[in-house]
């Protein structure tokens, strides 16, 4: 449960309120590699705890909320219906350092780079997936001196976007800005 305070304590409280006869849950997000019998297990209780904690959001203490954490339970309720689910299935995880995160990360370490925080340029321009624009509102080109692991995952939002095209949310076409243009 951690100290107490900030990530850990949001953690620690949403645990208590959705996660039922839990005796542990393992700090992981969404894993990255799981045995197809396992996740035949957890699927179904995954999205009925997602759908069970975004249908609660009246609810939420104002600490869960995007605005006054950054662990942000809105973006995050598929992550902890995962984590909860599997908990109460009694799944426990192996966790491997597979990944690199930017802001955190300077260099390409690993294979998998989990975007997650804001990724800030030295232009003044971010961007970050909790943005409702952040699909079509991806900062390009990036500036020389940005560090890798932020460069690579512009980049690679960047040129996903223009092979996959816009997204769609909720009925709504989310727009290229104009300026976004590149080069491969």
């Amino acid at each position: 449960e951690g100290n107490g305070t900030g990530k850990d304590n949001v953690a620690a409280e949403v645990a208590r309120r959705y996660c039922k006869g839990c005796t542990f849950v393992d700090a992981v997000a969404v894993p990255i590699m799981i045995h197809r019998k396992d996740l035949e297990k957890i699927a179904p209780l995954w999205l009925a705890k997602t759908l069970e904690m975004r249908r609660d959001r009246p609810n939420w203490a104002a600490a869960w909320s995007e605005a006054t954490s950054s662990l942000g339970l809105g973006w995050t309720t598929e992550m902890f219906g995962y984590v909860f689910a599997a908990a109460e299935l009694g799944i426990r995880h192996e966790i491997w350092n597979l990944q690199n995160a930017a802001p955190y990360d300077k260099r390409l370490t690993a294979p998998i780079i989990h975007y997650y925080e804001r990724v800030s340029l030295s232009d003044g321009r971010s961007w970050e997936k909790k943005s409702a624009d952040a699909a079509s509102n991806i900062p390009w080109p990036v500036p020389p001196d940005t560090d890798l692991v932020s460069a690579t995952t512009l980049m690679k939002l960047h040129e996903a976007y223009h092979i996959l095209g816009p997204t769609i949310v909720s009925n709504i076409l989310l727009v290229t800005p104009t300026s976004a243009t590149a080069t491969f």
